[in-house]
C-alpha cells in the first residue's frame, strides 16, 4: 500500500466548493461599494508607498501565506530529482502568461493604459486559492 493510499481521504470544503460564489459576491460587493461611496476608490488608492499600494499587498500577502505554511522542505529535495514540472510552471507562468495577457490586452484594450497594466499583473500571477485547491485534493502529488 502506498503513500496515496493509506491517506486520508481528502474532501473539499464548503468553502472551496462554493470559491466561484464568494468570488461573485465579492464582486457584487465592490461594484455596490464603488457605487455607493464614490470616495472609496480613492481612499484606498492613496494609501501608497510611491507606487506601491498597500491594501494590495496586505492582500497579496494574505493570500499567499496560507501556501507559504504549506511548504515542506522535504518536498523541495524532490524537485532536484525530477525538475521538469516545476521548471515548466515557471516558465509558463513568468514568461508565457504576462505576453499573452500583454497580447490580448493590446488587442481587446487599446487606449485603456491602467487596464493594460492590470492585466499584464494579472496575468503574471497564478491564482494561489486554485493551486491550494487542486494541491489539496490531489493529496499534493504531481507528475
Amino acid at each position: 500500500m502506498n503513500e496515496l493510499e493509506s491517506s486520508e481521504e481528502k474532501k473539499i470544503g464548503i468553502f472551496e466548493k462554493f470559491l466561484p460564489l464568494w468570488v461573485a459576491i465579492c464582486i457584487i460587493i465592490g461594484i455596490l461599494l464603488s457605487q455607493l461611496v464614490p470616495e472609496i476608490s480613492q481612499t484606498i488608492n492613496s494609501l501608497k508607498i510611491g507606487e506601491i499600494s498597500i491594501p494590495i499587498g496586505i492582500c497579496l500577502f494574505l493570500m499567499m501565506y496560507p501556501a507559504m505554511l504549506n511548504l515542506q522542505v522535504s518536498e523541495l529535495k524532490k524537485l532536484g530529482k525530477n525538475p521538469k514540472p516545476i521548471i515548466l510552471t515557471l516558465i509558463s507562468n513568468w514568461l508565457v502568461a504576462p505576453f499573452v495577457g500583454l497580447l490580448m490586452a493590446r488587442i481587446f484594450l487599446q487606449g485603456y493604459e491602467q487596464l493594460i497594466v492590470a492585466i499584464i499583473l494579472l496575468s503574471s500571477s497564478p491564482c494561489t486559492a486554485m493551486v491550494l485547491v487542486w494541491g489539496y485534493l490531489n493529496k499534493g502529488f504531481t507528475l
